[in-house]
């Protein structure tokens, strides 16, 4: 049923009907949420989504994004292999060589009819607690094929003409662990899906079906040519980023490559991740719906804020990279960490790609932002509970880590995680009812986010120790222990590296029993030990504390830039120490609070000086008359441009200094200083074949770029920009 002339749409009734949808689909999310009594539901580790009949994404819940558009490629494989759908199908999928994350990603689709015709789809799909496989929970951290991890389902009906399919349902449920939760989240699907369906056909009753498909159809349009008018104002070229998974091998830590060449022209990006490393049979893989997924949600989040998000963001948009890398896995390769693996780490590159670029235009620097989403800290418990019941629970408080800081504010403290925006985390108490772990704290840690201009958020720590149960059996999983996904922008600083850790008999609960306060794992007996960042069967006994701390947002700008009275305000608020403010940002804050004046301009000359002592200067500098005129040109907050026949010639946009012709790439017209643990946050840490590098103004020695890049130097160009 084609939209028609007759279905032309004036645009008061245009706008209502486009709100109502989004009522329809927060309804739908909501009585998800509501219906299921899981603990990742209630984390909004789920989403929802309205779909067109052909499976665009019209409407976009603000929850769970990066399967979002794993949903749309889950209804073009419904419509290309069954030619027999009717009203009251459901369809079931979480396939992830076909359509979806990893396996516990489970999502239910069902179309709406009208007249015998489908109009629409709508979606719903959360994780699910445990699907099968070798270990609780179904992230399989030693699976070497994808047979050892959950249960695969095809695409298929689990309902059909309104009848639940009970031969699929209880092969599905009876795979779990946790069968319960399972099942009632799949009420839970079915209810939403109920709901937001009667809720659609109301809306079609008042205004008919044609004009609620003209909305759908005009809002994926015009977000389409909103997103392209704004690329035509950006600078043609290249963009490249490179972020690395990093992950257990033997007694060391091996790196994987996932850069990301990003080509603007004209109204068009692609984004191509051809180099990456190629798939291996160990934790992390993502399959080339992740990988898309995960673009989607960059799109999305950034510019989402000026363009109401839909397909439309992603019709602009392609994504090249042959199969058979760690970001586009084939099968057999295990790929139950796919989720929070490889195709994080590719969102951190494709970010910082579009970041460089957006950087260009004065109009749009503001929506540039370093890599946001470093890795997910898996922490994945199961045992026998404090009821004599086994158990399996995945905990969500990793969420809160902190925000990126922009070019206008700082990153948002425990800010949370952009491929979740409407996000929450574990619920302490309801977590302590159901599972035999107590929480010691929960809280954020100070110096996690990079220094800057504008500094990274902090985020959290959580600590948890074994109560009422012999012990537990932990599934924890990340990437970013070795090195920093989270880099800054134009000198800020990278945010902290993830972390795992463990204190054997460290008698908690006798501690506080006692009446003993306990604020640190130094304060607690027994042996510390740091956790690998993939360990598939960490044992917690009774006595012994667990801890995670997360990877945090970077800095934007040089730190010794930031407004001093922020500084205090910072170190006052226990959000920076003393040590760090003068360390990093130079700024030394008396035992009162107050920013001793004198000092701190001497303390940041002297860092300053030592930059200078350790830069590697540039080969050459242009002469006199190099330029003529003012700038006309900006890159972010370290560069200003003057136009050439050649392309561009670059200055420093803190001191004006010419630097020289970026046509043979900017890092050759900076001076490069390498950077050490003394210059770095204290939880930042550098793999052994990677350094940390400053590019500077040779003149004023401020920070223009700060980045984490093989020891032997960088093979790409952060930009290169067309003639």
């Amino acid at each position: 049923m084609p939209t028609t002339a007759s279905d032309a749409i004036d645009p008061v009734t245009y706008e209502v009907i486009r709100h109502k949808l989004w009522s329809i689909n927060t309804e739908g999310a909501t009585t998800v949420e509501h219906v299921s009594g899981s603990p990742v539901v209630h984390a909004t580790d789920y989403n929802f989504g309205i779909y067109t009949a052909s499976g665009e994404m019209s409407i976009i819940g603000l929850y769970l994004l990066t399967p979002i558009y794993t949903g749309a490629m889950a209804i073009e494989e419904f419509l290309r292999r069954h030619d027999d759908i009717e009203p009251g199908d459901v369809f079931i999928i979480n396939d992830p060589y076909i359509a979806a994350m990893h396996q516990n990603d489970v999502q239910f689709c069902s179309p709406v009819f009208r007249d015998g015709e489908i109009v629409a789809w709508l979606g719903c799909m959360a994780h699910q607690v445990d699907l099968g496989g070798m270990d609780p929970g179904s992230w399989c951290t030693t699976a070497t094929d994808v047979y050892q991890e959950g249960l695969r389902i095809p695409p298929g009906r689990i309902v059909r003409k309104g009848t639940v399919n009970q031969e699929l349902w209880d092969t599905i449920v009876l795979n779990s662990r946790m069968s319960g939760t399972v099942a009632n989240d799949f009420r839970a699907f079915l209810a939403g899906l109920r709901v937001a369906e009667q809720r659609f056909h109301e809306l079609c009753d008042r205004y008919g079906a044609g004009q609620v498909r003209a909305t759908m159809d005009r809002t994926i349009d015009n977000s389409e040519a909103d997103l392209r008018a704004m690329l035509r104002e950006l600078p043609d070229g290249v963009y490249e980023h490179t972020s690395y998974l990093d992950r257990p091998d033997g007694d060391g830590i091996e790196l994987l490559e996932v850069p990301c060449r990003l080509e603007k022209t004209g109204d068009r990006l692609s984004f191509d991740f051809s180099g990456a490393s190629p798939q291996s049979p160990a934790y992390g893989m993502t399959t080339r719906g992740g990988l898309l997924g995960a673009v989607a949600t960059l799109m999305l989040c950034t510019f989402g804020s000026e363009i109401p998000w839909n397909h439309g963001i992603m019709r602009p948009v392609e994504v090249a990279a042959p199969d058979g890398l760690c970001v586009t896995a084939v099968e057999p390769m295990p790929v139950s960490g796919g989720a929070a693996g490889a195709n994080w780490t590719a969102t951190c590159s494709a970010g910082g790609a579009l970041a460089k670029m957006l950087s260009f235009s004065e109009k749009y620097e503001s929506f540039a932002f370093g890599p946001s989403d470093g890795s997910w800290q898996l922490t994945q418990f199961g045992g026998v509970d404090q009821y004599g019941e086994p158990f399996a629970s995945m905990y969500m408080d990793s969420l809160l880590w902190g925000g990126p800081a922009f070019s206008f504010r700082d990153g948002v403290d425990a800010g949370g995680a952009m491929v979740i925006l409407g996000g929450g985390a574990t619920n302490v108490e309801q977590q302590e009812m159901r599972h035999p772990l107590l929480y010691l704290w929960r809280r954020q840690v100070p110096d996690s986010g990079g220094a800057g201009t504008y500094r990274g958020g902090n985020g959290v720590q959580f600590a948890l120790t074994p109560i009422d149960t012999t012990g537990v059996t932990g599934v924890l999983g990340t990437h970013g222990v070795a090195l920093p996904n989270r880099t800054g922008l134009f000198g800020g600083l990278p945010g902290s590296c993830a972390r795992f850790e463990r204190v054997v008999d460290a008698g908690a609960l006798e501690r506080l029993a006692a009446g003993s306060a306990i604020g640190e794992l130094a304060d607690l007996d027994g042996t510390p030990e740091v956790l690998p960042g993939v360990a598939p069967a960490a044992q917690v006994a009774h006595g012994d504390v667990f801890e995670c701390t997360v990877q945090n947002g970077g800095g934007y700008g040089d730190p010794l830039l930031r407004d001093p009275a922020k500084v205090a305000a910072d170190v006052a608020a226990r959000a920076v120490s003393r040590e760090a403010a003068a360390r990093l940002h130079g700024v030394v804050v008396t035992e009162s609070g107050t920013v001793d004046e004198d000092a701190t301009r001497t303390c940041r000359e002297r860092i300053r000086e030592s930059r200078r002592a350790r830069m590697t200067p540039p080969a050459s500098r242009p002469g006199d008359g190099a330029v003529e005129g003012e700038p006309t040109g900006i890159w972010g907050a370290s560069l200003v441009t003057w136009p050439g026949q050649a392309g561009p010639t670059a200055g420093c946009r803190h001191c004006g200094a010419v630097l020289g012709s970026l046509a043979q790439g900017w890092e050759g017209i900076a001076g490069r200083v390498s950077l050490g643990p003394e210059d770095l946050g204290g939880d930042v840490r550098i793999h052994e074949s990677l350094t940390a590098v400053a590019y500077v103004c040779p003149d004023c020695v401020t920070a223009l770029w700060v980045d984490t890049e093989p020891a032997e130097g960088k093979s790409w160009r952060d930009f290169a920009l067309h003639v």
